[in-house]
């Protein structure tokens, strides 16, 4: 399922013109942005297990092109999450946010109504274990790639023996210089 990514200047107007309460609420915008922002992260983690099979098989071309689907679902989330930030900063008045940077949600609170506080609270809740969920796998991903760096270092430290005495991969995968030692044998005549 493909989510909508951005949302347009005209639909935040459209949704500011409803007022709740006497006060302007745009609940369906923020729902609207939170439910995408919810689809895209489910599909995120589908991506991240695809992922964690890709690099169980070493299958190369599967993790290149699965880093690319993961930057463009990241692109989305970032846009969504702006889109947030732009709803909510018409919302609170001026000078609350002026100097922030991110506004929560839980500071729209004020202006909901108790049935919208417990809607709101019930995607954001869902957004935060699917986040919560998509730190832990990627950094499992993260763990296995570098372990598997280091299997291979070790694999190819083992094949050629001192030989080169060369590292490929140090600790974590990170690609290290290596040193020339001096050779067993001397060369001179």
């Amino acid at each position: 399922m493909k989510a909508q990514s951005a949302i347009s200047q005209a639909q935040i107007e459209n949704y500011e013109e409803q007022r709740l309460d006497g006060q302007i609420f745009p609940l369906p915008l923020i729902l609207d942005i939170l439910k995408r922002q919810i689809s895209i992260s489910s599909g995120f983690l589908t991506i991240l297990e695809e992922e964690k099979n890709a690099l169980i098989n070493m299958d190369v071309p599967s993790l290149i092109l699965l880093t690319r689907k993961k930057e463009s679902e990241l692109a989305k989330i970032a846009q969504l999450d702006h889109s947030l930030q732009e709803v909510a900063r018409r919302v609170l008045p001026a000078e609350s946010h002026k100097k922030k940077k991110m506004i929560k949600l839980s500071e729209l609170i004020p202006f909901m109504t108790s049935d919208q506080i417990s809607v709101v609270k019930k995607y954001r809740d869902q957004l935060a274990i699917l986040r919560e969920k998509i730190s832990s796998n990627n950094l499992i991903n993260k763990r296995f790639a570098s372990d598997t760096l280091g299997y291979l270092n070790d694999a190819i430290s083992l094949i050629c023996g001192e030989m080169t005495n060369k590292s490929v991969y140090g600790m974590r995968g990170v690609k290290q210089r290596y040193h020339s030692f001096p050779a067993r044998v001397s060369r001179e005549v």
